[in-house]
Formats: structure tokens, sequence, C-alpha cells
């Protein structure tokens, strides 16, 4: 864990190219060798990294998640806990999205990680299939969600938001993203 920390730690403050795994272990307090005890290659250390933001990022989106609430409600958690998550957490969440669109995570642990929000996908699709979401691609329908999430933290972060401030355009963006996509 203390690699990943460390890696982390230096991926947000200087980038995954200029970051020479002699550097990411002199930082946790390692020898070079031992780093590559744990991980055979700079490659695997990455998809690690991404890994433990993605579960750090899941657990977070998840916690009290309604179950058994209507489809509204469900995704109005994610879309607040998302936003919670990038605004608590803005280099880890800034190195997670910087990893999700580079070429530096192998396909294999984008796939895995992927799977693990296959439930997310099955919302929309159930939602569409019982009426309660316009009828589209759901593939189209989860890009457009992400990317007003993506927007949504952005926005809040570059303006510092806090309090009710911040709680005000989470909620009014999730209106419009709502109002956007119901029949």
């Amino acid at each position: 864990m203390q690699l990943i920390e460390a890696s982390i730690d230096l991926f947000a403050q200087e980038g995954f190219w200029n970051t020479p795994t002699s550097r990411i272990a002199k930082h946790a307090g390692v020898a070079t060798g031992t780093l590559f005890n744990y991980f055979e290659s700079k490659d695997l250390l990455i998809d690690a990294v991404y890994r433990q933001l993605k579960q750090e990022w899941r657990a977070h989106v998840l916690a009290g998640f309604p179950q058994e609430g209507t489809l509204k409600e469900r995704v109005e958690h994610i879309w607040f806990r998302h936003i919670d998550w990038g605004v608590h957490f803005p280099l880890r969440y800034s190195l997670m999205m910087q990893l999700k669109l580079s070429d530096l995570v192998s396909h294999e642990m984008q796939q895995s990680q992927e799977a693990e929000l296959a439930f997310a996908y099955e919302m929309i699709v159930q939602g569409i299939a019982a009426g309660e979401l316009v009828v589209m691609d759901p593939a189209y329908l989860g890009r457009i969600f992400y990317a007003q999430l993506e927007a949504a933290v952005s926005y809040a972060t570059e303006h510092n938001l806090t309090d009710m401030p911040l709680t005000r355009h989470i909620t009014q963006g999730f209106e419009i993203f709502w109002r956007g996509v119901t029949p």
C-alpha cells in the first residue's frame, strides 16, 4: 500500500511519464528492488494504482446505496456521491480520470473495472425498458451521465464550492440531467 500511495502522490504531482520507479521507491521509503518484488513493471504498478483509486471511488459511491429505492433515488445517489468524492479528493479524482483516459491502464484492468459497474448499466437498461428513461442506446445515455458528472466535479472544484453552494450545485445539476433523460 505504501508503494501505491507514493505512486498516487508522485503521479498526481509529476505525471506518469515523469516519475521513474526509483523515485517512487524512494518516496515510499523502500529500495527500488522492493518495488519490483511487488510489481514486475511500472505498467503493473499503474494498474494497481488505477484499481486502488477505482475501489476507493466505488466504496464511496456505493456507501448507503438505496438498493430498493426508485430509479431516480438510485441514480441521484450515484450522482451526489460521485461529485462528493471528486470534490473531497480532487487529486485522486483527477488522477483516476487521467488514467481512465490514458492508454496506460491495461485493457484487462479497464474491463474488470467496467464489469464491477455493470449494475449501473443494468439500471439504465431497466429504466429504458420500464419507460422511466428516454429510449436511446444505454451506452450513450451512460456516457451523457458520466460527462455531466465530470462537468459538475470540474465546476465545483474550480469554484471551490462547499456547504450550501455545493449542495445547490449538485442538486441543480442532477435536476437538469434528470429532466433531459426522462420522458
